[in-house]
């Protein structure tokens, strides 16, 4: 709510503004039947009391009228008909004396709905009214007496309507904190949901990556191996027996693997340096596999050591599934200032139209989550010497 609005709502249309209008009027008409009285013509009577009449219900129903119809730019001509009426009863009235406070109600009016330059305007030309229907016909004594009078009435109403407004406002603007502080509070339990549901996704995700990451490539050297088991079986038992025994160790270490990643969505769990920690992971990879480190090996955020680790072990399990390569390599290299890159390749058939390593899969969408999180780019695609390259740098 606006303060124009405020001002509208407790205009003289109120119950509030009904009964000031009314109860000064009356109080003021009530001279008529008491104290001294100045008659020129007998028609100055039921003309006061008609203008009466009209000012109480402008006073009433037409600055009423004008705020539910939204007519504030009429408001000018309302106050001039009214000071036109008061300025007639004012002068007719055979009444002297108390007939003067009739004005207070518009005074009080100004003050609401004009602006202070306005209504200070207005009030002076009321307050010169009274005092001039002393000071004409009477001398100057008797405008001292009425300016002595008045002053207290005028000063009471302008400071009453004042504080009267002041207290308004402050209630429109406590409202409208209350209403602020509301929307604001909804807006924060909002963005909590969000926050929380995104959470959730992120960390759905994460567990997603690490078991793909994690379980995917030992079930996938497991089944290798199992198969070359089965296929062997029938000629050299000796040898299926030797393959069975490595897959049943690659389980262990899957399980193993399990346990840490469950720890690590829990809290980081110290790991060997990466360098190493590939080239244990290349002694399961299911094919030769070189690991090349290039520059000085330095220590790297947890969080980034883990990334390029199961990015590493996600491209191992591709070439393993797809490529049909006899060799690959992962180089790791840290020579460039600020980044880190890592390059897993190989000499298999590179990315057809079957499915191969680059084919859109949840490994390498993963592997882009993870890095993309980090500030970093992946790079995947066949290599012009044949086999297929996936090339991952991150700032580090």
């Amino acid at each position: 709510m606006s303060q124009s609005s405020v001002e509208k709502h407790h205009r003289t249309g109120s119950l509030y503004g009904a009964f000031a209008y009314g109860s000064v009027v009356l109080t003021c008409y009530a001279g008529f039947f008491a104290g001294q009285r100045y008659y020129t013509s007998e028609w100055m009577v039921p003309v006061v009391f008609a203008l009466g009449a009209l000012y109480v219900a402008l006073g009433i129903l037409g600055a009423g009228y004008q705020e539910c119809a939204g007519r504030v730019r009429q408001l000018p001509g309302y106050f001039w008909v009214q000071c036109t009426l008061l300025t007639a009863i004012v002068l007719l009235s055979p009444s002297r004396g108390f007939m003067g406070i009739v004005v207070l109600p518009v005074m009080s009016q100004a003050v609401f709905d004009l602006r202070p330059r306005t209504a200070t305007l207005i009030g002076l030309y009321l307050f010169g009214l009274n005092i001039a229907i002393w000071g004409v016909p009477f001398g100057w004594e008797a405008a001292l007496q009425a300016l002595v009078n008045y002053s207290a009435g005028f000063a009471f109403t302008i400071a009453f309507t004042l504080v009267t407004k002041r207290a308004l406002l402050a209630r429109e603007r406590e409202q409208k904190l209350r209403e602020e502080v509301e929307a604001a509070n909804r807006q924060l339990r909002e963005q909590a949901a969000q926050r929380e549901e995104l959470a959730t996704t992120r960390e759905r995700n994460r567990v997603a990556r690490e078991i793909h990451d994690g379980v995917g490539h030992y079930l996938t050297v497991v089944k290798t191996q199992l198969d070359a088991a089965v296929a062997l079986m029938p000629t050299q038992p000796d040898k299926a027996k030797e393959i069975v025994t490595k897959a049943a160790k690659l389980a262990g270490d899957a399980l193993d693997d399990v346990r840490s990643s469950v720890g690590e969505l829990r809290t980081d769990v110290a790991r060997a340096p990466l360098p190493e920690a590939l080239r244990a992971l290349t002694q399961e990879a299911g094919l030769p596999v070189t690991v090349r480190v290039e520059g000085a090996a330095r220590a790297l955020a947890p969080g980034i050591e883990h990334a390029l680790f199961r990015s590493a072990q996600e491209g191992l399990t591709n070439i393993r599934k797809h490529a049909a390569a006899s060799a690959a390599e992962v180089a790791l290299d840290f020579r460039a200032t600020g980044k880190v890159l890592l390059a897993v390749t190989d000499n298999g058939r590179g990315a057809g139209a079957a499915a191969g390593p680059g084919a859109p899969g949840f490994g390498l969408k993963g592997i882009r989550e993870r890095i993309e999180v980090l500030g970093g780019r992946v790079e995947s695609g066949n290599r012009s010497d044949g086999g297929f390259a996936l090339t991952i740098e991150v700032p580090a």
